[in-house]
């Protein structure tokens, strides 16, 4: 077979020595392997890879705090922003009190992103990529291959409070990005921040296999550490037959119901660590075993929940999530609303985010008028394992939900009789799509 890899690899992955290069063509050129449709790489340099390690090190040591006052490179960062960030020169400077500080959202972001690029940046590197979301207001997100390998500091951190060592990873194929889509970007690549052991984004599509039993043979046969990916995907994975088992799984971008979660790890056999994630910010909080919520992850974003008058709430009341701060310096922000909601919670030293809601909050009312928030039907749902969902209530109280062709559908329209009395209308979403995220909670009704 032509190993594909062979012409830029040294630019994608500078310094690839000789164990690397035969591993990341094993990975490629072996009977059941996928359709490898990209190619991507680190693309970093010696010098980055130390600096990259010693973050990881650093922020494995710092304190996570929702408290402005443990907070104490904020101060340092608005004048940052004040002084380099073209955007945020149209802020009076006479303070720097957070809480004096204007919000900004999505749409802000969308209408010039170039304007939150703070001067003197280097831009040869640059690199973005693009989300849509569930607002409306696409972003072109910039970023630099120094922020991108970031994120492993972060997962690693996640994985070790759920008592995975990623220096104990044994196998040739440290990780599996799972996707599952008709098109996905798909590559190969050798991870030097994973003990130079291979990284691997896979489509379990049937589109991008040979054969469709080539999947589970490929598993099997490189045995991966960890595998990441959404609810959709992750689902997806766990019908395949294979039988290797992970150290752990990942899964982000998504809601992950405790039902959903349930059936993966019985699938697995291994923790099943949620992360709350987001392309503008990175790793926010990962879930921990034996805890409820999102435990934070970063030492320096400051996590506010506000009402919408741009004032924090009282703890443990609910708001919309809203962050100061990041690991992205192509794109710092103050006070970010991030369209998602919940409540902050103190335990110990540690701060988690509980009833994590993505989207503003919608109320349902019962054929009893009982006014409902969106987190009481999220705490029904929990125990099914439902991947991808949606629910609208019409005009006439009666409900409309959308479920995967999977789902057990009579249990389901049961329970939401159950709880709110009106005739439920299941239709079937025929194919999965986690290009996009659902909007999963909607209603004609105004409380």
């Amino acid at each position: 077979m032509m190993k594909a890899y062979s012409l830029d690899a040294d630019e994608r992955m500078p310094d690839l020595h000789l164990e690397g290069s035969e591993r990341l063509n094993a990975l490629i050129d072996q009977p059941h392997a996928p359709i490898y449709r990209n190619r991507s790489g680190h693309h970093l340099q010696p010098a980055e890879l130390d600096a990259l390690k010693q973050f990881t090190t650093e922020e494995f040591a710092k304190k996570v705090s929702a408290k402005c006052a443990d907070n104490d490179w904020l101060q340092q960062f608005i004048a940052h922003c004040f002084s380099e960030v073209p955007f945020y020169r149209q802020y009076v400077r006479s303070s720097y009190d957070i809480e004096a500080i204007p919000t900004i959202n999505r749409a802000d972001l969308s209408q010039d992103i170039t304007g939150f690029v703070p001067d003197g940046l280097p831009t040869d590197r640059l690199i973005t990529f693009e989300t849509s979301g569930t607002t409306g207001h696409p972003l072109m997100i910039p970023s630099h291959p120094t922020v991108a390998a970031k994120y492993s500091a972060y997962h690693k951190k996640a994985l070790a409070w759920n008592g995975v060592n990623t220096d104990d990873f044994k196998s040739d194929l440290a990780i599996i990005l799972a996707g599952y889509q008709e098109k996905c970007f798909t590559y190969a690549s050798i991870s030097p921040y994973l003990n130079n052991k291979g990284l691997v984004k896979l489509n379990f599509h049937p589109n991008d296999w040979h054969d469709p039993d080539d999947r589970h043979q490929y598993i099997d046969n490189n045995k991966p550490d960890l595998i990441s990916g959404d609810p959709i995907s992750l689902g997806a994975l766990s019908k395949i037959p294979f039988s290797h088992q992970p150290k752990a799984i990942l899964t982000t971008s998504m809601t992950l119901l405790s039902g959903c979660k349930q059936l993966l790890n019985q699938r697995f056999g291994c923790p099943i660590i949620d992360l709350y994630s987001l392309n503008e910010i990175g790793p926010v909080g990962c879930s921990v075993l034996g805890k409820k919520g999102f435990k934070l992850l970063q030492s320096k974003l400051y996590v506010e929940i506000l009402d919408t008058n741009d004032t924090p709430v009282a703890p443990g009341q609910r708001g919309e999530i809203t962050v100061t701060g990041g690991f992205n310096h192509y794109l710092p922000l103050l006070r970010y609303r991030t369209g998602d909601f919940g409540r902050l919670e103190q335990e110990g030293n540690d701060w988690f985010i509980q009833d994590l809601e993505g989207r503003p909050p919608v109320q349902f009312k019962t054929s009893k008028g009982v006014w409902l928030n969106n987190v009481d039907v999220t705490h029904l749902l929990q125990a099914f394992p439902l991947t991808q969902f949606s629910l609208h209530q019409h005009v006439d109280g009666t409900l409309t939900v959308k479920v995967l062709k999977t789902a057990n559908t009579d249990e389901l329209i049961h329970a939401l009789t159950q709880k709110f009395g009106y005739p439920v209308d299941v239709k079937q979403i025929e194919k999965v799509n986690s290009e996009k995220k659902i909007i999963q909670y909607t209603s004609d009704l105004r409380a």
